[in-house]
């Protein structure tokens, strides 16, 4: 009933729903889910990561925490063929070219980093649209090379790097997709196309509220932009985040955030390890262990935020 193509380097979402279809974009506008790998319920996708709802008629949002609507495109049949038409690309959508400065392999465990330059290779032009990102949005990766791959050699990755950093960085996991194992062969200098920025999960305006993030693993990415950027730009906002992670060797960004909140006097992190149900005798949890243990719930979050914290907050997922 759903699947996810490749049209001029744009993920669609195509829909069939009782003989009749629809195109909408494929990446969740809230944060990048794969909207193809949700659940269709008549004429509404349910995201798979967060879980908002989306209308397949006309994009609109119908449960948050998504609150952008989806674009959506005129199809047409012709024959056996499903014809989508896409509008004309902004400039801030144009695909430019970033050369790979270097790859971060973090130790004991399957999580690698890429930080490429933030100039154009293409162009001689010092500033891209990914040279003013905002802190926690997302950017398209074209590796090439991808072969056998229905989905191809394009996927999207928050932007893990800060808009304050002299470089794009994204950080994931390396499975044993096609384009995984293509990924992690990718060496310095490499050319990698690259479209965006795009996404709508970045910090509120309104600093008199706290911002309260409840990360896990790898999804930690886009909360380390927001802090790096609040942090060198010294924002006047008081940023707690739960970070739940297997064990310590699994948090990342854990030295740059430790040394962050030493210097930012608005930040607390809260660290919480989940491995087993017996994981306070683990042995692969330090015996100087002085986070918490199991995974993030409501009592752990009243434990960090009394009651003036709790209701002028904005928590982000």
């Amino acid at each position: 009933q759903m699947k996810e193509v490749q049209l001029d380097g744009e993920s669609i979402c195509i829909v069939n729903v009782e003989g009749k279809y629809y195109a909408i974009d494929s990446i969740c506008t809230h944060e990048g889910g794969p909207l193809a790998d949700g659940v269709l319920e008549g004429h509404e996708i349910e995201c798979p990561w967060h879980n908002s709802k989306v209308d397949v008629r006309t994009g609109e949002v119908i449960r948050p925490p998504a609150n952008e609507p989806e674009p959506a495109y005129e199809v047409k049949i012709e024959g056996n063929n499903i014809l989508i038409k896409l509008p004309g690309k902004s400039k801030s959508s144009a695909q430019i070219e970033l050369e790979l400065l270097e790859v971060i392999r973090v130790e004991g465990t399957d999580i690698v980093s890429f930080k490429f330059s933030k100039q154009n290779n293409q162009a001689d032009e010092d500033k891209t649209p990914l040279s003013e990102y905002t802190a926690g949005q997302f950017a398209f990766f074209d590796i090439g090379g991808v072969n056998n791959d229905p989905k191809g050699p394009i996927r999207h990755f928050t932007i893990s790097s800060s808009p304050t950093e002299n470089f794009i960085m994204f950080t994931t996991r390396i499975r044993d997709s096609l384009y995984k194992k293509r990924l992690s062969t990718l060496e310095k200098g490499a050319k990698v196309k690259v479209r965006g920025p795009e996404g709508q999960f970045v910090l509120h305006e309104d600093y008199s509220k706290a911002a309260v993030f409840l990360s896990g693993g790898i999804g930690v990415t886009p909360f380390r932009s927001m802090i790096k950027y609040a942090t060198d730009r010294q924002l006047p906002l008081k940023i707690v985040m739960f970070d739940s992670n297997r064990n310590p060797t699994n948090i990342l960004f854990k030295k740059e955030f430790d040394d962050w909140t030493t210097i930012n006097k608005n930040l607390i992190i809260i660290y919480t390890v989940s491995e087993d149900k017996h994981y306070e005798h683990q042995s692969t949890t330090p015996n100087d262990w002085k986070g918490e243990y199991g995974r993030i719930n409501k009592g752990m979050i009243l434990k960090y935020l009394d009651n003036i914290l709790l209701n002028n907050s904005i928590f982000y997922i």
